[in-house]
């Protein structure tokens, strides 16, 4: 990293450094302290800004050869960038905390102050802000962090601002780099100055040189070098009538169970539906199994009430104590016998195509009946009438249509694929899906 910072980017007489953050040992204090002795260059003036005191004084003897002030203070605050001034290199490993770790001032705090601060977004995407503001004219700042941030939708705002500056090179390293977490990093090089090519490097070691979309969107697709499909006007979302992912009922131990297993009371009276899990999908290769789902909702989709619940009811107050220790239950103040969230019937019954919602490679699965309730592991599309089923499963299935997921999904961990409805209704529908969409329309 200190090498990318300093490539054709010597350090002068008068520069300085910033360090948002020691962490532990203070190892980009010393890599670059190393990197200067070896190369004969004046070690930049250096500041490092770190919250937490304990870590200081771990370090403080550490840093007794390294000229650093060392200041005890939120990166974060709204003061820095008046008290600290302007860097001509900025190095460090931003901390990673999602918006779910923050309370409710913290976010609201945020929330005024970056512009970064969009939807579930990391700490470490407001330390992309933080450091730009700081990087004087032909700065250059060096990050490792999760590649997240280059397709995740709480990404919108950071990509759309990094255009104004010069994404130098993005090398996506191994994951083991940070054996307990579970993130994919990447070193991210960023230059105070303007161009439109970026190099990539990916995991795999191949290279490439790309421009990068310049409106805030996905950088997935040229960033892993997907194809091209022919834009013809029309989309996943414009040909189907749902994107969802399966419901979740909050506990799946109790409200699921194999069909023998199951009082044919409930049976009788409606209250049981076929369903698949994601790895059920897997195993039985299509999505019909023997699993029911006891569910309290009529075929519209309206919560039955509680005096008519028949066997359910009776199925439903044997396991009350249970039930009402959900936190949909404790938390939301939903019914103690409801679902952890309301099931769209009438779109969900009906014929449709499904597929785990993480993959080690995207696959699709018809379910032409029309009666299966995909669990919260599963995701489900379900096609407007005049389009054929079988058609559109035969392209989801296809190369072409693989290969573009395969570009734009966000990762999950191990290299799987994580299917969104975000990012799967944009996937890019064939000619003749085309045809027969502007034909239903006229």
């Amino acid at each position: 990293m200190v090498a990318k910072l300093f490539a054709d980017h010597e350090p002068e007489s008068g520069d300085r450094i910033l360090f948002p953050g020691i962490g532990s040992n203070a190892p980009f204090i010393h890599a670059v302290k190393r990197w200067c002795d070896k190369h004969d260059a004046p070690m930049p003036e250096a500041v490092a800004v770190e919250l937490d005191p304990v870590r200081i004084d771990d370090v403080e003897e550490n840093l007794e050869d390294v000229d650093v002030d060392v200041q005890e203070r939120d990166f974060l605050e709204s003061s820095i960038p008046r008290d600290l001034g302007e860097f001509d290199y900025i190095i460090g490993n931003p901390p990673y905390v999602p918006v779910t770790q923050l309370n409710d001032g913290e976010k609201e705090q945020y929330g005024e102050e970056f512009d970064t601060a969009w939807r579930r977004f990391d700490l470490y995407i407001l330390f992309f802000e933080r450091g730009l503001e700081l990087l004087a004219d032909n700065g250059r700042l060096v990050y490792v962090t999760p590649e997240k941030f280059e397709y995740i939708s709480s990404g919108d705002a950071l990509r759309e601002l990094l255009t104004n500056y010069h994404v130098q090179e993005i090398n996506h390293i191994d994951q083991d780099w940070f054996p307990d977490l579970k993130v994919y990093p990447a070193i991210t090089v960023i230059d105070a100055t303007e161009s439109d090519r970026t190099h990539i490097v990916t995991r795999t070691n191949e290279e490439r040189t790309v421009s990068l979309p310049t409106d805030g969107s996905s950088w997935a697709a040229p960033i892993r070098g997907g194809i091209d499909i022919e834009d013809t006007g029309v989309t996943l979302s414009d040909i189907t009538v749902r994107i969802s992912a399966g419901l979740a009922t909050g506990r799946d131990s109790l409200f699921v169970s194999d069909k023998d297993d199951v009082a044919p009371q409930l049976i009788e009276e409606g209250w049981a539906y076929p369903t698949v899990s994601g790895k059920q999908l897997r195993t039985h290769d299509c999505p019909y199994t023997d699993d029911l789902i006891l569910c309290p909702y009529d075929e519209r989709g309206n919560l039955v009430s509680e005096n008519e619940l028949g066997a359910y009811g009776d199925w439903a107050e044997i396991h009350r104590e249970t039930l009402e220790e959900r936190s949909c239950v404790q938390k939301r103040n939903r019914p103690w016998y409801d679902w952890h969230n309301a099931p769209p019937m009438p779109e969900m019954l009906r014929p449709k195509i499904v597929c785990k919602d993480v993959a080690k490679e995207p696959e699709f699965w018809g379910e032409p009946e029309g009666t299966v309730i995909p669990r919260h592991s599963v995701y489900y599309i379900v096609p407007k009438s005049h389009i054929e089923l079988d058609n559109l499963l035969t392209y989801l299935n296809s190369e072409e249509a693989k290969k573009w997921i395969e570009a734009n999904a966000q990762k999950a961990y191990t290299d799987h694929v994580r299917i969104q409805s975000e990012m799967i209704e944009d996937l890019p529908i064939p000619k003749e899906f085309a045809e027969t969409m502007q034909t239903s329309l006229v």
